[in-house]
């Protein structure tokens, strides 16, 4: 059995585990999780069904995994037709300055302000919807060891929505988590309607209970003890888990931890399962 966990979420569970606070450091390097692939099963759409969206290039390093990570979340999403930039960087232009275009009327547009390198741009928004996109999505650096987040609404040739957050560094436990759920941010500016990237999934495998990102990374072993385990559930605060352990024809029900891995036995009546 499985159990899933999605952050802030109303519709599947919630996230594993929760940000930490403090200053994060800069991003230095490229996201490296390994990822089974395994068995995809998917649903073939005609033309014009899903929204277009185009993740633009990144001029900064240190993002590359931020964007690959986002792509790989929307595209899991099956919400949209994720479009490939023919020529790369040679379609984007130069940016503007700052209030050079307003926000896209009926947007939910939360300007930052400040300036900083990634300042209001503007697109070719023409250009963008001859290829099919109705949302281009820019990730770039900002100041104070922030990144901005802009979705472009392609149809309306404006500014959708605005996001600067402070992702903490590559290797800090809590950065693919962060940047699901920037990822979950962009699918609601888009659509209204939240994302399930930040979703942490438990299930079963040779007896022992591991935990796994939705998108197939960053797998652990979470079960504590050699005993046959089964059934996993989250707790609502994603903080615990309980699961049942089974020995010598005897079950017992447990809750632990994620953070420190201590668990505790769950009382029962003694007569039978409960």
């Amino acid at each position: 059995m499985t159990g899933a966990w999605r952050s802030g979420g109303l519709a599947v569970g919630v996230s594993a585990a929760l940000l930490t606070a403090g200053p994060p450091d800069r991003l230095t390097a490229q996201d490296t999780s390994a990822i089974d692939r395994g068995v995809r099963v998917g649903i073939i759409y005609r033309p014009g069904v899903r929204p277009g969206m185009v993740l633009l290039p990144v001029h900064a390093p240190a993002l590359d995994s931020v964007r690959a990570i986002m792509t790989r979340d929307l595209d899991y999403s099956d919400r949209f037709e994720l479009i490939t930039l023919p020529g790369g960087d040679s379609i984007r232009v130069t940016a503007a300055a700052p209030g050079a275009r307003p926000p896209a009327a009926g947007g939910t547009g939360r300007g930052t302000g400040g300036g900083g390198a990634a300042a209001a741009t503007t697109l070719n928004y023409p250009l963008y919807q001859a290829l099919g996109a109705d949302f281009a999505v820019a990730v770039l650096p900002a100041s104070g060891d922030s990144t901005i987040v802009t979705v472009h609404d392609v149809a309306a040739g404006g500014v959708r929505r605005e996001l600067r957050v402070h992702l903490p560094a590559l290797k800090d436990p809590a950065f693919r988590l962060a940047v699901h759920q920037l990822a979950d941010r962009v699918l609601e500016a888009a659509l209204g309607a939240g994302g399930t990237a930040a979703t942490r999934v438990l299930f079963v495998m040779e007896g022992k209970v591991y935990a796994i990102d939705q998108d197939g990374a960053d797998q652990k072993l979470v079960s504590s003890s050699d005993h046959q385990a089964m059934s996993p559930a989250w707790a609502r605060d994603g903080r615990r888990f309980a699961y049942m352990e089974f020995w010598e024809g005897h079950g017992r029900l447990f809750v632990q931890e994620v953070a420190s891995g201590k668990r505790a036995p769950v009382a029962t009546t003694g007569q039978a399962l409960d």
